[in-house]
Formats: C-alpha cells, structure tokens, sequence
C-alpha cells in the first residue's frame, strides 16, 4: 500500500517532504471508510427499489466520498467522529430498510458481515481492521477486477467532489447521486464481472463530464461570462488574506464579507481563474495573486504575512504548517485549522488584521488568464481552415522540470502543418494557441467542445496530452477513450493521485502511452 515516486517536481508539497507516497495508515483508514460508506450505500439502494429514498444520508455518503483522500489532515478525535457519523447512518439505513420491508411484507435481504464499531473503538483497531479488508480484497479478486475496482473508485471521488461542487451553487442531481450509490455498491462485490466493472466506469465517467458541464455554466451564470485578464503577482504594503483553493463561491462571500475593511486580498492555487471573470473585477480589495499559481502549501503559506482561507472541499497537505492563522469553511477543519461558522468570515478578518501583513511590497511579472469568447471562436476558425495534418491538444500542467523540457524539446520538433492547442506550456510559434485558465477543468470542457463542434473529437488528426494528475484524470481518459480518442498521452503521475500500477492499467485497459521523449511519442502516433 506504500508507494513513492521519483518524479522530478518543481513545485509542490512532494518534494518539500522527500516523497510523494500514500502512507499505509491512510491507506488502510480510507480503506476502512469505504467499506462502512459502501454498506450504507448497499442499504439505501434496496431503500429504493421499495419506494423510499433517504436523501439526508445520500448526501452525507456523496460528501464523505469527496473528502476521503483528506482524512490525513484529521485529528485522531476528527477521524474516529467521521467513523462514528457513518455507522450511525449505516444503522439508520438498515433498520429503516428492515422495517420498510415488515410494514410492506417483503422479504428483506440484509448484508453479512456488516461493520460493527462501539463508543470504545480505537483507531488502531480500525486501521488493522482496514488493513486486513485492503488484503481481502485483492486475495479474492483477478489483477484485472483489482485495477477495474481502482479505476471506479477514482472516478467515483471525482463526480462526488462535482457534486459538491454543484450544490454550492443550488443544485443537484439526484439521479448522479444515485450513481455513486451503485458505483460504490458494486466495487463492494467480490462477485462481479469484468464487463459489469466496466459499464459501470464508463457510466459513471459519463456523469462526471455531464457535472463538469453543468458546473460551467453555473460558473457563466453566477460570475459573468470569461473574459481576458492580466492578474497581478505583485504585493504591496498591507494587511492580506490569502484565499486557496477552488472554490468561488467562497472566494465571493469573503471578498462581500471583507469590503468594508482595509485588507488586500490575493488567490492561491487554483482561483487564479476567478481574475478572468467579470463579477471578481468589482472588489477593489482583489489585489492579484499569491504563489506559483499551483498548489505549494508549504512555501506559498508560510512565507504568506497574513491570514489564509482554506475553500472548501480542497485536500491540501498542511501537516507541517504553522498554526493560528488558517480557517476553513468546510464542515471538518483539519488539524491546525479553525472552522468558521455560518459563513462568519470575522475571526478570518480580525486575524488578518492582528498579523503583520506586508511590510513592504514586492513587484513581479503579471500573469494573462482567461480568454474573449469571440477571439478564441476566430483562433478556431483560423486552425480550421488551415487544416493542420494534426492538432495537439496539451492540457493542465504538473509543473515538473522534466515535463519543461520535454515540451521544450517537443515545440522545436513541430511541423509547420501541425497546430497546438495548449493550456499550460506556452511557445511563441505562429502555430501555437495558449489558453490560460488556471486548473478549471468546467472551462476547459467548454473551451473543447467548441472545437469539437468543427473537428470531431474521434479524429485521427487530434492527439491529446493529458499532462496533469488530479481526482479528474481519470475521468478524462474514460471520456476520451469512449469516443474513440486515437491518441492519448499520460504523464507520470504521483501516487498520491494514481499508484503505478493502476497507470499499467491504463497503457493494458485503454491504450494509453505513457509520456517518454518527444521524439518517440511522436512516431507511435
């Protein structure tokens, strides 16, 4: 369950602790989680063959789900209450079941071996509980039902972070959430076909782009339409707070909630975007900001004067960071991190302005994002008509220093018959087009689909580059590969995200070809 990478990152929290690895520990809690979250999953779909849906427990499962990969934040008290929640709910969930069935005189058809845990539960316990179910499972099921079980966990955690996300802006969808439901139940079996394990992926993948879909034009209606934008790096002398993360909507309610105070407010991460959107533009306390403009906890936090807010729904590693000075308005702080209540942003406030704040300010390079919607229809019509013989498509970046090279090497080999659309490494070649729209991956399914609206996404010409691992990766390969992509290409991902032997999977399942050189990449194509 331990495995590490040797990757070489420029940026990121890997190589600021040695390693970029899954510890056994987490392993085996998560392990544990999905185990009680699958049974209660088990529990609401018999609910619902019988005419009740139980949405209140559906959505603690879809929330869980979301955060799993973050329970390496949590206190141990955290951890064994986030245990303790789920159980309750798995003992709702079967008793209303049971008793559904006596009052509509059906036979019930309960699960064996359910998980049992008391108020004198430990987590040692649940760890070597969790660990024992982890070598279970994989004794009792073909190397192919592992990996297919893997990859309908990874993209299961990815439609239910959409969910989320989604609900932020007031809305559902309940027959998605369902989705998850079955997604979860069936990797639970041990009795479960190859064929039924890949339905069930594709269906599920499908859900997702249908949310990231949604999610942009939720993002259109609440914030404006995208617009071209310079975003400022640069700081000046002030009180600060730091917003990190992805969410808007929190992004929004603090920068409504601070607008009467004099603090400077700058973005982290991945709202580097939220500069290109018109609604952002009207808070003159949005300064620019903060950071490489990808996650770097460590550095970007630390050397950061001010308060932090941590948006939701976000797992960042902050294990080694100073305390007193981040908050969160997720339903669980991390270890570290204070909890703001209701949207009551004024412990944030009031901390940033006991902090120091930028004594002095620094000036450094602007950034370009977003795009005009006209422009970039022009740009397309423009590849268009040129006709190239191939159109790479490369996406997000992971910010390594190998991947730097190897696009640097790749631009000089370009053809002047093939054209590149990129969203993350740049060229300043006639026949490049740059997008930059941070890591919103609504935005770029947007932006695609416009393309795919005057070159069919099956086409020989398109070769893509997937070339940053996230909760999403593996949905974009799914979506790829079922419209008959030709060409995809992966980048080496941390284990973190993708073990490497589910990245064997990948190359044996769907065809996908590992990034090596330019050179011989370009001849497999």
């Amino acid at each position: 369950m331990f495995y590490n990478s040797s990757n070489n990152f420029l940026y990121g929290d890997c190589i600021s602790h040695g390693a970029c690895s899954v510890s056994p520990n987490n392993a085996s809690m998560q392990e544990f989680m999905f185990i009680l979250l699958k049974q209660i999953s088990y529990y609401l779909i018999k609910l619902r063959e019988i005419g009740v849906d139980n949405y209140e427990i559906m959505s603690e499962v879809i929330s869980q789900t979301a955060i799993i990969d973050g329970m390496k934040d949590l206190t141990e008290a955290q951890i064994l209450n986030s245990f303790s929640r789920q159980y309750i709910n798995l003992v709702n969930a079967r008793k209303e079941y049971l008793k559904t069935c006596r009052e509509k005189g059906l036979k019930c058809q309960d699960l064996r071996n359910l998980i049992k845990l008391s108020p004198k539960t430990v987590l040692s316990t649940i760890l070597k509980r969790g660990d024992r179910e982890f070598l279970l499972k994989f004794k009792r099921r073909t190397a192919v039902q592992k990996y297919l079980t893997e990859i309908l966990s990874g993209v299961t955690k990815s439609v239910c972070q959409n969910l989320i996300n989604l609900s932020d802006y007031n809305h559902d969808d309940f027959d998605i959430s369902f989705q998850v439901l079955k997604a979860l139940n069936l990797s639970a079996k041990t009795r479960v076909s190859q064929a039924e394990l890949k339905e069930c992926i594709d269906e599920t993948a499908k859900c997702d782009i249908k949310l990231l879909k949604k999610l942009c034009k939720m993002q259109y209606e609440a914030f404006g339409e995208i617009q071209k934008s310079e975003v400022s790096y640069s700081t000046r002398p002030n009180k600060a707070i730091m917003v990190s993360g992805s969410d808007l909507k929190d992004l929004a309610s603090l920068l409504n909630a601070a607008e009467n105070y004099d603090i400077d407010v700058y973005t982290n991460g991945n709202l580097l975007i939220s500069h290109a959107f018109p609604y952002f533009k009207n808070f003159k306390s949005l300064k620019g900001h903060f950071g490489t403009g990808v996650f770097n906890t460590i550095l970007d936090f630390a050397t950061f004067p001010g308060a932090v807010l941590l948006t939701k729904n976000e797992s960042q590693n902050i294990e080694y960071l100073y305390r007193g000075r981040l908050f969160t308005t997720d339903d669980v702080a991390p270890k570290g991190v204070s909890k703001l209540e209701k949207d009551d942003f004024t412990p944030l406030i009031n901390s940033a302005l006991q902090a120091k704040g930028f004594a002095k300010g620094q000036t450094r390079k602007s950034e370009t994002v977003g795009f005009n919607p006209d422009e970039l229809e022009f740009e397309i019509n423009k590849i268009i008509e040129k006709n190239p013989k191939r159109i790479y498509i490369i996406g997000f970046s992971n910010y390594s220093i190998s991947q730097q090279d190897y696009f640097e090497k790749f631009y000089s080999l370009l053809k002047d018959d093939e054209q590149v659309i990129t969203f993350s490494y740049k060229h300043d070649l006639d026949n490049v087009l740059s997008i930059n729209i941070g890591n919103n991956y609504p935005l770029l399914y947007g932006v695609l689909h416009k393309l795919f609206e005057k070159v069919p996404i099956n086409s020989e010409k398109l070769v893509f580059y997937l070339t940053k691992c996230d909760v999403n990766t593996i949905s974009n390969i799914i979506y790829l590969r079922n419209n008959r992509v030709r060409n995809i290409f992966l980048s080496d991902c941390p284990p973190v995200v993708i073990n490497p032997a589910l990245l064997n999977a990948f190359s044996n399942f769907f065809g996908i070809h590992g990034i090596t050189n330019p050179q011989d990449d370009i001849e497999k194509i």
